[in-house]
C-alpha cells in the first residue's frame, strides 16, 4: 500500500511540474493551454464548477458558462507578499479564472487578478503598477511576482489535477 501510494504521490508531482506555469507580466498573467481528459465539455463544465466549490471554501461564483466555457471569481488570502522598511506585508486578491474548452481536446485557462485587498480592505494597487514602463519589474516588488505567480500556479494546477481525475 504504501509502495502503491508513494507511486500515485509522485506521478502527481511530476504532472504538476510538467505543467506550463503562469506568468506575470505588466499586462497581467499569460493565459496557458493544457490537455483535458477524454470527456465532454458537459462533463469538464461540471467538474470545474465541482472543483470551483472544493477548493474556495470562503466563497465563489461561477458565471458566464456556455458549453465550452466558464468564469470563475473567489477571494484567496495571503496570495502575495510585499515587504517594506522591515515589515511584511500579506495580500489578499480576487481572481478571476476564465476557463475554455477547446474542440483540440485542451483548455485554455487565463488567471487574473480583479481586486486586491489589505487587511480586508480593497486597494488602488492593481499588477501594472508592480511593473515600469519597460516591462521590468519595479525594484521595491521583487517579492510580490514570485509569490503571486506561486499562488496562481497552486491554484492553476489543483484545477488541472481536480479536472484530471
Amino acid at each position: 500500500m504504501k509502495f502503491t501510494f508513494t507511486i500515485f504521490l509522485f506521478l502527481c508531482t511530476v504532472l504538476a511540474f510538467a505543467q506550463p506555469k503562469l506568468e506575470m507580466t505588466s499586462k497581467g498573467f499569460t493565459p496557458i493551454e493544457l490537455p483535458t481528459p477524454n470527456k465532454p465539455n458537459e462533463k469538464l463544465i461540471e467538474a470545474s464548477k465541482s472543483w470551483a466549490a472544493f477548493y474556495n471554501k470562503q466563497g465563489y461564483d461561477v458565471y458566464d458558462v456556455t458549453e465550452s466555457s466558464l468564469k470563475i471569481d473567489a477571494l484567496k488570502k495571503n496570495a502575495y507578499l510585499f515587504r517594506n522598511l522591515g515589515e511584511t506585508f500579506s495580500y489578499d486578491i480576487t481572481y478571476t479564472l476564465n476557463i475554455v474548452f477547446n474542440a483540440d481536446k485542451t483548455y485554455k485557462l487565463q488567471f487574473s487578478v480583479k481586486q486586491i485587498y489589505l487587511k480586508g480592505t480593497p486597494v488602488k494597487t492593481t499588477i501594472p503598477d508592480f511593473f515600469m514602463p519597460d516591462g521590468n519589474l519595479k525594484e521595491d516588488f521583487s517579492d510580490v511576482k514570485p509569490t503571486l505567480e506561486d499562488t496562481a500556479n497552486k491554484i492553476a494546477v489543483s484545477f488541472s489535477n481536480f479536472i484530471v481525475n
